[in-house]
């Protein structure tokens, strides 16, 4: 997938793609904005979750007219007690904007995942 834009998140995401273990089963996009990440998760999970706070980019990264169909996008606080299940997700990624004391001690990655978090 080409990169539509430029910015400090999009040139991390080949590290964050190659982080991605083989026979990854689900994926999380913490704060995937307007989706670019998620879609290319797309390609390295079976199913792939981008979750964002904000309306406007949820809304964005829906009506993508590329959003392969094994991904879905969640408006919801990720870090919010409830709002994505516990251990669900084989890989995670995040930006460091998403980064907090409180995101460190919950993660909804799997147990035992070979690389259940990329933080970049």
């Amino acid at each position: 997938m080409t990169d539509p834009y430029w910015n400090h998140n999009v040139q991390h995401h080949p590290a964050v793609l190659a982080a991605v273990p083989d026979g990854c089963r689900t994926a999380l996009d913490a704060g995937c904005g307007d989706g670019l990440l998620a879609r290319k998760l797309a390609a390295r999970s079976a199913s792939v979750t981008g979750v964002d706070r904000s309306p406007e980019m949820i809304e964005l990264a829906r009506g993508h007219a590329g959003v392969p169909g094994n991904v879905t996008y969640l408006e919801a606080d990720y870090l919010a007690d409830g709002a994505l299940p516990e251990s669900a997700y084989d890989s995670s990624a995040r930006s460091p904007w998403c980064t907090t004391r409180r995101s460190r001690r919950r993660s909804p990655a799997s147990p035992g995942s070979p690389r259940p978090a990329v933080v970049w």
